[in-house]
């Protein structure tokens, strides 16, 4: 290692995202803070051991892990906090303010549809009103 290499300081991205880790920590306190976890993380997981293709790999499958997680959080988490706060009122002071079971479920596959959908109205309604344009 050349005594430039050592001193340089890297950006925040070359923290974040770089296949090797810089040596030394950036200025701004953010970027300590990253690269501080960073650290930590490469000793941990033994990643500094690892070849860069391997490295690579294991950061892919760990992002796309990441953003599955948070996904899931943020179109699941908000409807199962509604559902878990009327079941505690059902339990806690025996009253149900949803129709029964059966809406409960049809809600939550309404739901899930809606969520699935991502935008796009493909219910039955809308193909079948497209179908009768069609035949017009």
């Amino acid at each position: 290692m050349s005594y430039a290499e050592w001193k340089r300081e890297p950006t925040l991205m070359q923290v974040l995202f770089g296949l090797h880790l810089p040596y030394r920590p950036p200025r701004s306190f953010i970027g300590k803070f990253f690269w501080r976890r960073r650290v930590w993380v490469e000793v941990t997981f033994a990643l500094s051991m690892m070849e860069p293709w391997e490295k690579a790999v294991v950061l892919v499958v760990t992002y796309l892990t990441l953003g599955l997680l948070f996904t899931g959080i943020f179109f699941y988490l908000p409807h199962h906090l509604v559902f878990i706060n009327e079941r505690a009122a059902y339990y806690l002071f025996g009253r149900d303010d949803g129709q029964g079971a059966a809406s409960d479920l049809a809600d939550s596959f309404g739901r899930l549809r809606d969520v699935a959908s991502w935008g796009l109205d493909t219910s039955l309604g809308a193909l079948s009103k497209m179908g009768a344009k069609a035949e017009l």
